[in-house]
Protein backbone atom coordinates (compact mmCIF):
# COMPACT_ATOMS: atom_id res chain seq x y z
CA UNK A 1 0.00 0.00 0.00
CA UNK A 2 1.27 3.52 -0.96
CA UNK A 3 1.53 5.76 2.16
CA UNK A 4 -1.18 8.15 1.72
CA UNK A 5 -3.85 4.78 1.90
CA UNK A 6 -1.85 3.72 5.41
CA UNK A 7 -2.37 7.90 6.24
CA UNK A 8 -6.12 7.66 5.29
CA UNK A 9 -6.66 4.46 7.33
CA UNK A 10 -5.44 5.45 10.48
CA UNK A 11 -6.82 8.84 10.26
CA UNK A 12 -10.14 6.73 9.69
CA UNK A 13 -8.74 5.23 13.31
CA UNK A 14 -8.76 8.48 14.76
CA UNK A 15 -4.79 8.15 14.94
CA UNK A 16 -3.82 11.84 15.67
CA UNK A 17 -0.23 11.11 14.36
CA UNK A 18 -1.59 9.81 11.20
CA UNK A 19 -3.72 12.94 11.10
CA UNK A 20 -1.31 15.16 11.87
CA UNK A 21 1.02 13.65 9.02
CA UNK A 22 -1.95 13.96 6.44
CA UNK A 23 -2.19 17.70 7.78
CA UNK A 24 1.54 17.75 6.70
CA UNK A 25 1.13 16.49 3.25
CA UNK A 26 -1.97 18.78 2.40
CA UNK A 27 0.15 21.77 4.00
CA UNK A 28 2.98 20.67 2.16
CA UNK A 29 1.52 19.65 -1.10
CA UNK A 30 3.13 16.21 -0.71
CA UNK A 31 2.26 12.56 -1.92
CA UNK A 32 0.09 13.27 -4.78
CA UNK A 33 -2.04 15.69 -2.80
CA UNK A 34 -2.72 19.36 -3.74
CA UNK A 35 -1.77 22.33 -1.57
CA UNK A 36 -4.32 23.29 0.89
CA UNK A 37 -3.45 25.16 3.75
CA UNK A 38 -6.89 25.24 5.09
CA UNK A 39 -7.58 21.26 5.18
CA UNK A 40 -3.94 21.37 6.75
CA UNK A 41 -5.63 23.45 9.76
CA UNK A 42 -8.81 21.47 10.22
CA UNK A 43 -6.20 17.99 10.52
CA UNK A 44 -3.68 19.82 12.87
CA UNK A 45 -7.38 20.86 14.74
CA UNK A 46 -8.43 17.26 15.00
CA UNK A 47 -5.04 15.86 15.57
CA UNK A 48 -4.63 18.65 18.57
CA UNK A 49 -8.12 17.56 20.08
CA UNK A 50 -6.66 14.05 19.67
CA UNK A 51 -4.07 14.76 22.21
CA UNK A 52 -1.26 15.82 19.35
CA UNK A 53 1.30 17.93 20.95
CA UNK A 54 2.86 19.24 17.55
CA UNK A 55 -0.47 19.70 15.81
CA UNK A 56 -0.69 21.96 19.07
CA UNK A 57 2.31 23.66 17.72
CA UNK A 58 1.23 23.89 13.82
CA UNK A 59 -1.43 25.64 14.67
CA UNK A 60 0.57 28.17 16.89
CA UNK A 61 2.07 28.43 13.35
CA UNK A 62 -0.70 28.64 11.16
CA UNK A 63 -2.27 31.63 13.29
CA UNK A 64 0.95 33.12 13.96
CA UNK A 65 1.44 33.52 10.13
CA UNK A 66 -2.37 32.91 8.32
CA UNK A 67 -2.07 29.75 7.03
CA UNK A 68 -5.18 28.54 6.09
CA UNK A 69 -6.88 30.56 9.03
CA UNK A 70 -7.14 34.43 9.47
CA UNK A 71 -4.04 35.81 11.24
CA UNK A 72 -4.17 35.74 15.01
CA UNK A 73 -1.04 36.15 16.38
CA UNK A 74 -2.13 36.17 19.91
CA UNK A 75 -3.82 32.89 19.26
CA UNK A 76 -0.84 31.43 17.67
CA UNK A 77 1.44 32.51 20.66
CA UNK A 78 -1.82 30.93 22.91
CA UNK A 79 -1.41 27.80 20.83
CA UNK A 80 2.28 27.88 21.27
CA UNK A 81 2.51 27.91 24.96
CA UNK A 82 0.27 25.10 24.98
CA UNK A 83 2.19 22.92 22.98
CA UNK A 84 5.32 24.42 25.64
CA UNK A 85 3.42 23.16 28.66
CA UNK A 86 3.70 19.68 27.03
CA UNK A 87 7.22 20.22 26.57
CA UNK A 88 7.35 21.21 23.23
CA UNK A 89 10.71 22.95 22.50
CA UNK A 90 9.98 24.41 19.27
CA UNK A 91 6.95 25.90 20.68
CA UNK A 92 9.25 27.24 23.54
CA UNK A 93 11.29 29.34 21.33
CA UNK A 94 8.72 30.44 19.41
CA UNK A 95 7.73 32.22 22.76
CA UNK A 96 11.14 33.04 23.38
CA UNK A 97 11.31 34.70 19.54
CA UNK A 98 7.94 36.64 20.31
CA UNK A 99 9.26 37.78 23.97
CA UNK A 100 12.36 38.95 22.27
CA UNK A 101 10.31 41.20 19.87
CA UNK A 102 8.59 42.90 22.72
Amino acid sequence: ADVLTTFQTRVAKKDPQAILYLGRAYYHGTFGLQKDTRRAFQLYTEAAELGSIQALSNLGNAYFRGDGVQQDKAKGAEFYEKAAMQGDVESRCNLGCIEAEK
